[in-house]
């Protein structure tokens, strides 16, 4: 779940809509397999999850949002930098 949430992340960051959608559409088909109470014990309600995610505008601003602020943390201008390639 973790990598799928870092692919819509990345996704939603570089304004594609397109791979978000996919990423969710695979979130999607994922978690229906996966055990009810083992889903609900680490991320809480499937279809809230899901709901959560497919607020890609809001997802949006708010990832641009954290990635900007965390960008003037001092400890991550330290950091090696990677830009990605499109």
């Amino acid at each position: 779940m973790k990598i799928y949430e870092l692919i819509y992340g990345i996704a939603l960051y570089l304004n594609n809509i397109k791979i978000a959608k996919d990423v969710y559409i695979q979130i999607s088909n994922q978690i229906s397999g996966w055990d009810i109470k083992i889903f609900n014990y680490w991320y809480g309600d499937k279809d809230t999850t899901l709901t959560k995610l497919l607020e890609f505008e809001s997802n949006k601003r708010r990832i641009v949002k954290n990635v900007d602020r965390n960008a003037y943390d001092p400890k991550v201008i330290k950091l090696p930098t990677y830009k990605f390639l499109v």
